[in-house]
């Protein structure tokens, strides 16, 4: 009669253990189904980039008229959202934006900068974008510099030669209250030589 106590104490504790590992589990299950926008830093705000050149492609000119050589901007149109929108926010976490990034890509797959592509760039800025509200922030960026229309692949543009990449710039800036936040979008640009007249992002 002991024994048969003892062995059923024994499977009640394996089938307690069991419950606990269970629970654990679940609760791990459940804690990674956090997006990873909102986890993946210390901020309460998300910084984001609503639109490149009011979501259109651009057009980039390689050369102008008498080949002059026009560096190639774009606005971004900024804002900062709580990430728990039910949450206030202060002035603590409005987002200042520090610098930015341009790397650029094929759909072919070629990316050898230099040869396919142009160099990534990395520029400097200081902006301040307010946190809360509906409102946004409007900049402009260098989306493609002189120098890049120097050098290959650009340079090698000629005659009615188009050549369609994508530009993916990031942002990188921290709240007042120093939690580091970034932004990540993307703008489609087509360079070649274009006719004058054409509108194109060198403000032709």
């Amino acid at each position: 009669m002991l024994r048969k106590l003892s062995r059923d104490g024994n499977a009640g504790r394996r089938a307690s253990r069991l419950g606990v590992a269970a629970a654990l589990a679940a609760a791990l299950a459940v804690s990674g189904c956090g997006a990873a926008y909102v986890e993946g830093d210390a901020a309460s705000v998300l910084l984001l980039i609503q639109s490149i050149a009011e979501g259109a492609p651009v057009l980039s000119d390689v050369r102008g008229t008498a080949g002059a050589i026009v560096n190639c901007q774009v606005v971004l149109s900024l804002a900062s959202r709580p990430k728990n929108p039910l949450s206030p926010v202060g002035l603590s976490e409005d987002v200042r934006v520090t610098r930015y990034d341009v790397a650029y890509r094929r759909s072919d797959g070629r990316g050898v900068q230099g040869l396919d592509v142009p160099y990534s760039i990395s520029g400097n800025m200081t902006l301040l974008v307010e946190s809360g509200g509906t409102a946004t922030q409007d900049v402009a960026i260098d989306l493609v510099r002189h120098q890049a229309k120097l050098e290959p692949p650009l340079s090698n543009i000629v005659g009615l030669q188009v050549v369609t990449m994508f530009a993916d710039v990031t942002l990188y800036g921290q709240t007042v209250s120093r939690k580091t936040v970034t932004a990540q979008g993307s703008v489609q640009v087509t360079f070649a030589d274009f006719a004058d007249g054409t509108t194109t992002c060198e403000g032709s």
